[in-house]
């Protein structure tokens, strides 16, 4: 999965709860406990989610800022070595 973002992070959490939630009505709707031991699943994987590492400081998920700003130093974009 990768490097995850905080608005992902925070939204794949969320899914994980609600999973965790509907298996719990389903567990009340049908009068058994055994989806009670299923509700551990999507409970167990949210501290995988919350202990992704953040992306890079310098990238953002969507390329914003990938292209130099008006009048800005193009040496940023160059990927060979500078002349001198």
């Amino acid at each position: 999965m990768g490097d995850v973002t905080g608005t992902r992070r925070f939204a794949l959490t969320a899914v994980l709860f609600g999973a965790a939630l509907v298996i719990l009505v389903v567990a009340i709707i049908v009068h058994s406990a055994i989806p009670l031991f299923l509700m551990w699943l999507p409970l167990l994987t949210v501290p995988l989610v919350l202990g992704r590492p953040d992306p890079p400081s310098g990238e953002s998920e969507a390329g914003e800022g990938s292209a130099p700003a008006a009048g800005g130093d193009e040496s940023s974009t160059n990927a060979g070595p500078r002349p001198e």
